[in-house]
């Protein structure tokens, strides 16, 4: 994404790419549902384009967190939010009202992720919670480990990778073994 910082010049040797993690908004993971259909818009809104980010603060590895403000003039992070590709991040922006006015509207309306039921917040489904339950096991063709379907294992991996096993005894005798970080 190409940046400019508030209130600098246009000039060329002020523009610079950056990566920022979005201030307020929680985006499905690559892995998840919805996940690659919010990373194009995304894309078809700021890809490319000339932005100003507003940092609002550094998380706890030094990343810049920020409002992206399109050529536009509208706000990345509330498009996403409205167009429903993306969650209200509670924990990081509790006190912000438009935040919960368009994810509102956006459920309401069964826009993007609000069509499907049951969608799982980002920040729940990289904990493995509200993974669905589809089967008694979920095993990793890649690694040959199974895990329990609401595992965090089993929630991150890889679409491709996925295989499912009606029990754990049907995964092992199928050359799989329990993962060691599965409960």
């Amino acid at each position: 994404m190409r940046v400019k910082s508030v209130g600098q010049r246009e000039e060329a040797e002020n523009v610079q790419e950056v990566k920022v993690c979005l201030h307020g908004v929680d985006v499905p993971e690559a892995e998840q549902d919805f996940g690659s259909r919010a990373k194009q818009a995304a894309s078809e809104m700021a890809f490319g384009q000339q932005v100003t980010v507003r940092e609002v603060d550094r998380d706890r590895y030094g990343r810049t967190v920020a409002e992206v403000i399109l050529p536009n003039g509208r706000s990345l992070n509330r498009e996403l939010v409205g167009n429903g590709y993306a969650w209200w991040y509670r924990n990081y922006a509790p006190a912000d009202r438009e935040f919960a006015s368009l994810e509102g509207e956006a459920k309401a309306a069964k826009r993007g992720l609000w069509a499907q039921p049951g969608a799982v917040p980002p920040s729940d489904w990289r904990k493995g919670e509200g993974v669905p339950v589809s089967a008694g096991v979920v095993g990793n063709r890649r690694s040959h480990l199974y895990h329990a379907p609401n595992c965090r294992g089993a929630a991150s991996m890889s679409e491709k990778n996925r295989v499912t096993f009606a029990t754990a005894a049907e995964a092992e005798a199928a050359g799989y073994r329990l993962a060691g970080d599965c409960r």
